[in-house]
C-alpha cells in the first residue's frame, strides 16, 4: 500500500514537472539556451548576448513588475520589463535592481570603471505608447538602507528605439556602486506596460552626446516692434489632495506647454516629486530653471524660462519674514514659511532686462479675516521693498496671492494695494518704497469675461461652462505700464475625466514688448 502510494506521487511529481515545463516552453519565458562560448562586454552590454549568459539572474528585488525576454525583429532577443500589481499611479513605482558587478563577476572580466565612464545609456523602446519616464540610481547592495545615488531621470520622447542618458559625473560614490536601481515612472499609470531594453553602455560625458536627443523649440525671428512675451502663472498642486497619478497630471501640463510656449513659467507648489516629472517631462530642452525651497524637502516658487531667448543676469529666494534672508524664517501667525523666488532678465536679441517676482502668500484662513489679509499685505510690503533695487526696470510680479481683489465690504484688499502703489511701506532706514504694476486681467484688451474670473477649479465644471460668476481671482500677473503692453489675459482648467492636473486654473499672459 505504501509502496504504491509512493509510486503514486512519484508520477504526480514528474506530470508537475512536465507540465510546468510545458507551461514555460509556451509562455516563452524560459529565456535563450545558454550559450558558454558567446561573449559579452560589459562597457556596451548587448542583452541578446547577454540574456544567453544568464543575465536575467541578476536582474532582482523585483518591485510591482516581471522581468523576462522578448524576440524584437531588429535586436533580437531584448529585455522585457512589464509593470503589475499597481494600485495607486502616484505612489507605487515598478523598480528592479541589476546587479552589474555580481554579473561581470559571473563572467570573470572586472566592471567597467564609473568614475572614468560615468553616463549609463540605454537603449530602450516603450511598447505601447511614449512619453515616459525612467530612473536610475546607482546603490554599493541591494539593501534599502545602503548608500544610493542621487537619483538621475530621462523621458522616452520617441516612438521606436530611442536611448536614455544617465549621467552620474558629479555622483561621489561612483565606483561604490554594485547596482543599479531602475524605476519606470509612468509605466504606473496601470499594469501590463511593458519597456524593452537592447542595450546597456557606460560612456564618457563627451561621448554621451553622441546618444542625447534635443528636444527643443523651435527659435522664430524677432523683429523689433512686432516681439512678443509670454508669462504663465500656475499653481500646480501638491501631491497632497489631488488623486490624480503625476502621469496624467505632467501629461496635462505638457500638453499645455506644447501649445503655448510660456516664456517665463512662474510655478507654485512645487515638491520634489513635481521637480523630477517637470524636469524630465514637462518643459524641455529650452527651459532652464532656479528657486530654492522654502524649507529643505518642502515645496519651491520654480521659475522656468527659455534659455534660448534671455540671459539670467541674477536670482534669489527670499523668505516672507521679519527676517527675509534667513531661510526657514516666518511670521508667527503665518500658517507655513512663504518665500519670493526671482530673476533678472535680460533678452539676448533686444538686450532689454527685466525682473520676474513669483510668490504664493499665505492662507493663514478665510480670505475675508483681518488677520490674514493684514499677514498677506506683510509679505508683499517685503517684495515691494526688494523691488526698490531695480528702479527703471520693467517688473512683473505674478502668483498665488491667495488674497480676493476686492474686500466684502468694498474696497481693495491691501495687498493689491502695494502692488498698485496706492499703499506704500517703509525700508529700515525709512524711506519710502512703491511699487506702481497694473493688473494685467483689468488692462489686456483680450481677457476673460466678468463670471470668468475665478482661479481656483473648484469654481467650475469639467467642461469650464458652468461656474460661480460671483468669485475673483487669487492667481495674479502685474506687470509694468509703459515698458510692456498687455495683449491677452486668459484661464486654462487642465483636466482629464475625472482628474484635474491642479486645483488652479493656469494663468496664460502675453505682451508686447514697447521698447525692444
Amino acid at each position: 500500500m505504501n509502496q504504491t502510494r509512493h509510486v503514486s506521487e512519484i508520477s504526480l511529481v514528474i506530470a508537475f514537472v512536465m507540465v510546468a515545463a510545458l507551461a514555460v516552453l509556451a509562455s516563452g519565458c524560459g529565456g535563450p539556451k545558454y550559450d558558454p562560448n558567446v561573449t559579452v562586454d560589459t562597457g556596451a552590454i548587448d542583452f541578446n548576448a547577454a540574456l544567453s549568459r544568464k543575465v536575467l539572474d541578476y536582474f532582482t528585488h523585483r518591485k510591482l513588475c516581471d522581468v523576462g525576454y522578448e524576440k524584437d525583429q531588429e535586436y533580437g532577443n531584448v529585455l522585457k520589463i512589464t509593470s503589475k500589481g499597481v494600485k495607486k499611479g502616484n505612489s507605487d513605482r515598478p523598480e528592479v535592481l541589476f546587479e552589474y558587478r555580481e554579473f561581470c563577476k559571473e563572467l570573470g572580466v572586472a566592471p567597467v570603471s564609473i568614475e572614468q565612464n560615468p553616463v549609463v545609456v540605454l537603449k530602450v523602446k516603450y511598447v505601447s505608447s511614449h512619453d515616459k519616464l525612467v530612473s536610475l540610481t546607482g546603490s554599493n547592495t541591494t539593501d534599502d538602507y545602503s548608500i544610493k545615488g542621487a537619483e538621475r531621470t530621462a523621458k522616452i520622447a520617441n516612438e521606436g528605439w530611442t536611448y536614455l542618458v544617465f549621467d552620474l559625473s558629479d555622483d561621489i560614490n561612483q565606483d561604490m556602486y554594485q547596482v543599479f536601481r531602475l524605476n519606470f515612472e509612468q509605466i504606473a499609470v496601470k499594469n501590463g506596460e511593458t519597456l524593452l531594453i537592447s542595450e546597456m553602455r557606460f560612456v564618457t560625458v563627451d561621448k554621451a552626446a553622441d546618444y542625447e536627443v534635443p528636444d527643443v523649440y523651435e527659435v522664430f525671428e524677432r523683429t523689433a516692434g512686432n516681439d512678443i512675451l509670454n508669462i504663465l502663472t500656475f499653481n500646480i498642486q501638491t501631491e497632497a489632495g489631488n488623486n490624480a497619478p503625476f502621469a496624467i497630471r505632467a501629461a496635462l501640463f505638457r500638453s499645455f506647454i506644447e501649445e503655448h510656449i510660456p516664456d517665463i513659467a512662474g510655478l507654485q507648489e512645487v515638491t520634489a516629486q513635481w521637480r523630477k516629472w517637470l524636469n524630465s517631462f514637462v518643459f524641455n530642452d529650452s527651459y532652464d530653471s532656479f528657486g530654492a525651497e522654502r524649507t529643505e524637502g518642502s515645496e519651491a516658487n520654480t521659475i522656468y524660462y527659455r534659455k534660448d531667448k534671455f540671459d539670467l543676469l541674477d536670482s534669489g529666494t527670499f523668505w516672507l519674514s521679519p527676517t527675509p534672508d534667513m531661510a526657514g524664517s516666518r511670521f508667527s501667525n503665518s500658517s507655513y514659511v512663504r518665500i519670493c523666488s526671482w530673476g533678472l532678465f535680460k533678452d539676448k536679441v533686444t538686450g532689454t532686462e527685466y525682473v520676474y517676482y513669483n510668490t504664493h502668500l499665505d492662507i493663514n484662513g478665510d480670505k475675508e479675516k483681518a488677520e490674514g489679509n493684514a499677514l498677506r499685505a506683510e509679505q508683499m510690503a517685503i517684495i515691494v521693498r526688494h523691488a526698490q533695487q531695480f528702479s527703471g526696470k520693467a517688473i512683473f510680479v505674478g502668483g498665488d496671492f491667495n488674497t480676493l481683489r476686492t474686500k466684502s465690504k468694498d474696497g481693495t484688499h491691501d495687498a493689491i494695494q502695494l502692488v498698485e502703489g496706492t499703499l506704500s511701506t517703509t525700508d529700515s532706514d525709512g524711506n519710502e518704497c512703491r511699487l506702481t504694476l497694473k493688473d494685467t486681467r483689468l488692462n489686456a484688451p483680450v481677457t476673460v469675461d466678468k463670471n470668468h474670473t475665478a482661479t481656483l477649479a473648484k469654481y467650475y465644471d469639467k467642461s469650464y461652462s458652468k461656474y460661480e460668476p460671483t468669485r475673483e481671482p487669487i492667481d495674479y500677473v502685474f506687470y509694468t505700464e509703459g515698458l510692456f503692453e498687455p495683449l491677452t489675459y486668459e484661464t486654462f482648467l487642465l483636466a482629464e475625466g475625472s482628474y484635474q492636473a491642479s486645483d488652479h486654473l493656469a494663468v496664460f499672459t502675453t505682451f508686447k514688448v514697447i521698447n525692444g
